[in-house]
This record gives C-alpha cells, structure tokens and sequence, in this order.
C-alpha cells in the first residue's frame, strides 16, 4: 500500500467515525502529508476516494469502475496497474495514484 492508500484507509475510517468524506480525505492527508503541500493537495486519488462515497467526476468514476471489477472477480489477485488497464479499457493515460486508493480500501475490507 502506497501514501495515497494509507490515506485512503486512514480517511475511511474517519467516515465510519462519522465525518464527512471529504473532511476525513483532508485530515488523513494531512497526517501522512505536509499540510498545504501538493501531495496533500493532490486531486486524483482525493476524487477517486470522494467518487467511492457518492462524489462525481472522472476520477471517481475511474474508482466506481475499479470497484466494480474487484467486486466481480473477488478472487483476483490484481495490481494497481492491472486494474488502471481494465478500468481504461486499452485508452493510454498514466495512473495518478486512484487505483491505490481503491485497491487498499478493498485489501482492508473497507469498501
């Protein structure tokens, strides 16, 4: 599990505690990050856990269709690589991090 992953599961469970999605994004990610930083700021992997509880956008939508997958083949032990070419369905972009936000969720029974 990457940072963005160890946020990710830090700020589920600040939801479960009873915060709201994005203010749990923002104190996990400050724990794990310089506050006001660009990896505190960074935009895809906080979209790809706010899409996973409601958020729109296409990065939440990329988390939604990843998750959707894992739930479907729940035996397949995949990497965030693999899951970032199923969810793109052969379209060539780079992955900024959303797949670990949503594989580390999904490892940890949180989503």
């Amino acid at each position: 599990m990457g940072k963005y992953g160890d946020v990710a599961v830090k700020a589920a469970c600040y939801v479960n505690e009873g915060h709201t999605p994005l203010i749990a994004w923002n104190k996990a990610s400050c724990e794990i990050f310089k506050p006001g930083s660009s990896s505190q700021k960074k935009g895809c992997p906080k979209n790809a856990f706010l899409g996973l509880y409601g958020g729109a956008g296409t990065n939440a939508m990329y988390a939604q269709k990843a998750l959707a997958y894992l739930k479907s083949n729940p035996n397949k032990n995949v990497t965030t690589y693999e899951l970032w070419a199923n969810v793109m369905s052969g379209v060539q972009k780079v992955h900024n991090q959303q797949m670990d936000v949503v594989l580390s969720l999904y490892h940890e029974g949180l989503i």
